[in-house]
């Protein structure tokens, strides 16, 4: 069953992840600590139906400005959701990380170095070690964080506040703040 029964209470229900991507750091005075959550729920008759939850918080040196029109630092949290009953954009950026081409390790004595850059990390289970073994990716650059940054500018306008429906009931949040401790 891709709901569970979640803690809140005996009817609540929470998005049962199959993919965690965490989008961590930066540089230069601007600072992301972004998670989602991606899983399914059944959609009736076919496909099932993708819904994401996201907890993102940005802090940046320059964020705002103050009465002097000088730089002031911003920090501003969200936590959202999104349907892809809405949003076909997440239907894409799910099929789009599918097409991705596997992870090499670069060959001995090639380094590489990034900077003032977060570091996407994308979480899921994998056949190819034994049914459901965990694999994580983490990048500063490459394929997986090129994709993260791309289906993150798709995504924007369909973020909501209030959670999806389903059957009836608005899922309750797996996510805590970034600056409480996780659920």
């Amino acid at each position: 069953m891709l709901l569970m029964l979640g803690a809140a209470g005996q009817d609540a229900r929470m998005l049962n992840p199959e993919y965690t991507v965490t989008n961590v750091g930066g540089g230069l005075g601007v600072f992301v600590d972004e998670k989602v959550i991606i899983g399914r729920v059944p959609q009736g008759a076919g496909s099932a139906r993708w819904l994401a939850e996201r907890i993102r918080r940005d802090r940046n040196w320059c964020g705002a400005k103050d009465a002097s029109g000088k730089c002031a630092a911003a920090d501003t949290q969200v936590h959202d959701w999104i349907d892809s009953a809405r949003c076909k954009a997440l239907t894409t950026a799910m099929t789009t990380l599918w097409d991705l081409p596997p992870v090499r390790f670069l060959p001995p004595g090639e380094t590489m170095f990034v900077s003032d850059s977060a570091t996407v990390t994308v979480r899921s289970n994998t056949r190819q070690a034994g049914y459901g073994t965990p694999l994580s990716i983490s990048q500063e650059e490459g394929d997986y964080a090129r994709w993260w940054h791309a289906a993150s500018n798709s995504l924007k306008p369909c973020w909501q506040a209030s959670p999806p429906l389903v059957e009836g009931q608005p899922l309750a949040a797996r996510l805590s703040s970034p600056t409480s401790a996780p659920q």
